[in-house]
């Protein structure tokens, strides 16, 4: 067991790291594993009347609670340190859903998306945890409550998830996230360890060679799919994976359930593996390398750059592996379960979950922030989001009023941060401004009393009824996309040096491609917000000549950032 878990440990690092696109896989062997472990040992308890459920969980909890807490309690203390409060009041949500084992459900309200939203996500990663956990909590329920069929109710059980899993019946985020499409995983690896077939040398061989492949090579692609450009992300293309991730799941889940199969057969490289001076240790640490790797990547990332280098690899590994050592050692082999303990683990709970919800009741505006406008214990700490947001009252038709000019707006939160710049532009006073996000439904009477639309999108996308319901003079421009960096903890981290206030930012060619496209279609009816910030060097600037940040997350503009705008674009769009 300690060589598969070694395996799926070194694969789900390599991933979070962006060097191996299947790594998340290895999540999916460390369920067969779980499963594999847990469930025959409380079947034969419970068969036995000598289950007892509350110390199962203690163990359980003891087992995982006192790294988490540790994790979370020092990736607050850095957050604290360093982060800006709307990624620091976020990073307080996840210590606390990871510490009650339920980041899964967090990830599955906030996130959703769990290939998108890796890389700059803390404590996104124990979301694993909370799955693992409510199958502990649950699976003993199930089986005390059917104690004379539990393996039949567990067989029913493993169909009904395996086919939840398999219906287009939810999100994709969802079914990555939740105990019910996870289920089968772990109920398959202990319907395995209960029947304990045995397999030939040869298939024991084959297995592995195949779980080796799924987890390390199987999302393979075979070329890209050109897509429509992201106007927000700036891409126009993905890799087209030659299998797709239910087909990649279904196939590890198979080949690991195989690689189970009677334990005690292997061949020589089996055996070579098990007893190797790297894997298996691994494989035993793999809980604390699991929980460490992910904060010191999303830091590293939050601080300094988006993409590892093989050097930075190397050495964010070591420092992985130099930590799980001191805490496998120290915390994970010496733990035992006592009053003492148990006032500790307590007492432990308290204090990091106390911080993270101070953290979070302060809306992460933990100092002032004067760039930010933000005001310890003055500001609203949901302010800048409630600033991009506001334009939603403004979701209403136009008055009768002919002295000013009728400006609809239409789009998502680009849209509305243009519709700020216009707030905050010499023209704020001669306009009524109304704003819808969709432009597939926008009411025809906003349409028709108009006597300009800004819409962020591409041309081709204004539905013919939008331009055959235009009055006479009336027009549609196109709004540019923007972007001022991935994160701005890159630049907060100077905040004490001199320089702070110039530094600027490049940027991905993608998002230049993306603008001269967009300008190209609408021709001279564009908002070209990109081009006007950007030096000859390909940088843009990341605060206003007022030393205020342009943007609160890299996208979404400030009062100062949409006022900075104004400024620059050109008076003819005014008139």
């Amino acid at each position: 067991m300690d060589l598969l878990k070694g395996l799926a440990i070194v694969a789900v690092v390599l991933y979070h790291a962006g060097w191996c696109k299947s790594g998340y896989l290895g999540v999916d062997l460390f369920f067969v594993l779980n499963g594999y472990l847990v469930v025959p040992k409380v079947m034969t308890e419970i068969s036995e009347g000598r289950f007892r459920y509350f110390h199962f969980l203690e163990k359980k909890i003891f087992r995982l609670l006192p790294l988490v807490l540790i994790v979370s309690g020092l990736s607050l203390a850095v957050g604290y340190w360093g982060m800006l409060p709307h990624d620091l009041r976020f990073l307080s949500e996840e210590v606390v859903a990871a510490s009650t084992f339920m980041n899964n459900v967090l990830q599955a309200v906030t996130t959703q998306n769990y290939w998108a939203a890796i890389y700059q996500k803390v404590l996104m990663h124990t979301w694993f945890l909370g799955v693992l956990f409510q199958f502990y909590v649950v699976f003993p329920l199930l089986m005390l409550l059917i104690r004379r069929q539990m393996k039949m109710t567990l067989i029913v059980l493993t169909v009904i998830s395996f086919l939840l899993y398999l219906l287009p019946i939810d999100s994709i985020g969802n079914k990555y996230y939740l105990l019910p499409y996870r289920f089968f995983e772990m109920a398959i690896g202990g319907l395995v360890a209960i029947r304990q077939p045995i397999v030939s040398t040869r298939l024991k061989y084959i297995s592995l060679c195949g779980l080796l492949f799924m987890i390390f090579f199987g999302a393979f692609t075979i070329g890209e799919r050109a897509m429509p450009y992201n106007l927000v992300g700036g891409t126009n293309s993905i890799r087209e994976s030659f299998l797709p991730r239910e087909v990649l799941v279904l196939l590890t889940v198979l080949f690991a359930v195989l690689s189970c199969f009677h334990d005690q057969v292997e061949n020589k490289w089996t055996a070579y593996a098990r007893r190797s001076k790297i894997i298996a240790p691994i494989g035993r640490m793999s809980l604390s390398i699991f929980l460490w790797h992910q904060p010191l990547f999303a830091f590293y990332r939050y601080f300094y750059a988006d993409e590892l280098s093989p050097v930075m690899l190397l050495m964010l590994v070591g420092i992985v592996l130099a930590f799980s050592v001191f805490t496998y050692s120290i915390i994970e082999k010496r733990v035992i379960i006592n009053k003492t303990s148990r006032l500790c683990l307590i007492l432990s709970f308290l204090v990091v979950n106390a911080f993270a919800l101070w953290v979070y009741q302060k809306g992460g505006v933990v100092r002032d922030i004067p760039e930010l406008d933000l005001w310890e214990g003055v500001t609203d700490p949901m302010a800048l989001e409630k600033y991009t947001d506001r334009i939603f009252q403004y979701d209403h038709e136009f008055s009768p009023d002919n002295e000013r000019k009728k400006i609809l707006v239409i789009g998502n939160s680009f849209a509305r941060d243009f519709a700020n710049i216009l707030l905050e532009s010499p023209m704020k006073d001669c306009i009524q401004l109304s704003y819808h996000y969709g432009i597939e439904d926008c009411p025809l009477s906003r349409v028709l009393q108009c006597d300009r639309i800004y819409f962020f999108g591409w041309k081709h996308e204004v539905p013919a009824i939008i331009w055959n319901h235009l009055k006479s003079g009336a027009e549609v421009w196109g709004i540019g996309t923007k972007n001022h960096g991935t994160s701005n903890g890159m630049f907060y981290k100077y905040r004490h040096r001199s320089d702070y206030f110039s530094q600027r930012t490049a940027i991905r060619k993608d998002f230049y491609a993306v603008n001269r496209l967009q300008k190209e279609e609408w021709q001279g009816d564009y908002v070209d917000l990109l081009n006007i910030t950007i030096d000859p060097d390909g940088s843009v600037p990341i605060f206003t000549p007022g030393h205020k940040y342009i943007t609160y997350d890299g996208r979404h503009l400030t009062p100062a950032g949409a006022h900075y705008y104004a400024s620059m674009l050109s008076k003819s769009l005014w008139q």
